[in-house]
């Protein structure tokens, strides 16, 4: 009753908004994007989105107006990060938007647009800089962080692992099984940081060279960017601290990837190590082609797979640990010419079956496979 009520209220609100649009604005739409504070990976990413867009609007000649609006701060999942937003580009409170969204229905107005905010088209990410805080502007925080491994000049990679039950959702993992990939950064010349806001799943490795750093038990708000901000780059299972690496246009390995329609296909600063699928039944090894066969292209809920009789391969630490080294080769060197054919295979297939979606909710394609994933799973012939 309240809800309807305050509705009401907020009618002549809006009728001034509009008759405010038409006289003061003429001839000039006005788009209001709507962003979700709930999720981290959210919060990085779609301000990015939101920001190419203001751009590529000035670019193109148009006079639009954009505006965004970040939700309530009381629902944010990281509230320092949703004060950063807010001092960085133009808000309308949510209630505004609320009461637009509304009235739309019943008013029927043009001139003002509720666009839904986006975190996958990235396109734009290795083109334009980030709108984040500089890390030169976070230098003397990182340092302090960083000083309590042995050489805190080395450069480090972040390891960011969404936890929990890995039969459920094979992002989640324990940390312990990332630790052999972590000690073999640390003999080619890196520090490595365990990066999460709270666990109870800690590093028991007591190398000099690892930091496992809780920002809520350890640190103080706004750590997450102090630390990926300086990162060389990020291992990740797609868990929030992966996008804003993304936002700060780092390089991100996610591993045990099994979801296209998860992925970040839009960037190249992404590489996918793909989980390893097999027939319940057969035990057979599956293809990509295979899976598409049986419409598993673009599917968002990994017990699709289970009703589909198609079973799931883990990775072990030992595999972890050579992806992530196989990943620094690739990094260091490039991709060779029969690699980048590898990769143009895989996106034409995909693209074969699931073009229309992808483009719409992505863009061109620019990610990356892991070689090693490809084999087998892409053959070439």
């Amino acid at each position: 009753m309240f809800r309807r009520f305050s509705r009401y209220l907020s009618l002549p609100i809006v009728l001034l908004l509009l008759l405010s649009s038409k006289i003061v604005f003429r001839g000039r739409r006005i788009r209001i994007v709507v962003m979700d504070p709930r999720y981290f990976g959210h919060q990085c990413l779609e301000p990015e989105v939101f920001w190419d867009d203001v751009k590529s609007s000035e670019e193109s000649g148009s006079r639009d107006i954009w505006l965004c609006c970040l939700g309530k701060r009381s629902t944010a999942s990281n509230r320092h990060l949703w004060d950063v937003t807010k001092r960085r580009f133009p808000t309308v409170p949510s209630w505004i938007a609320s009461a637009l969204h509304f009235w739309r229905r019943r008013l029927h107005f043009a001139q003002i647009e509720l666009l839904e905010a986006s975190i996958y088209r990235l396109n734009f990410l290795t083109r334009r800089p980030t709108t984040l805080p500089a890390a030169a502007v976070m230098s003397e925080r990182r340092s302090e962080i960083l000083s309590r491994l042995d050489n805190p000049e080395r450069p480090y990679v972040v390891f960011t692992i969404r936890e929990g039950d890995s039969s459920e959702d094979l992002r989640n993992r324990k940390v312990q099984e990332m630790v052999p990939a972590m000690i073999e950064l640390t003999r080619r010349g890196f520090n490595v940081v365990r990066l999460t806001s709270r666990s109870k799943d800690l590093i028991s490795d007591q190398s000099q060279n690892l930091l496992d750093w809780q920002v809520q038990q350890n640190g103080v708000s706004g750590d997450e960017l102090v630390l990926i901000s300086g990162a060389s780059f990020v291992v990740s299972t797609l868990t929030g601290g992966d996008c804003l690496a993304l936002a700060y246009r780092k390089p991100v390995l996610y591993l045990d990837s099994l979801r296209f329609y998860l992925m970040f296909l839009g960037t190249e600063l992404a590489t996918f190590q793909v989980a390893r699928f097999m027939d319940g039944a057969s035990g057979a090894t599956l293809t990509l082609a295979d899976l598409l066969s049986r419409n598993l292209g673009w599917f968002g809920d990994q017990r699709e797979l289970t009703g589909a009789g198609v079973n799931v391969v883990k990775s072990t630490p030992a595999e972890i640990r050579e992806y992530v080294v196989e990943y620094l080769q690739m990094l260091r060197a490039g991709l060779s010419p029969e690699q980048e054919s590898g990769q143009d295979r895989w996106r034409e297939l995909l693209l074969s079956k699931h073009g229309k979606e992808i483009e719409a909710k992505n863009g061109e394609v620019r990610a990356t496979l892991l070689p090693s994933s490809l084999k087998g799973f892409v053959p070439t012939t």
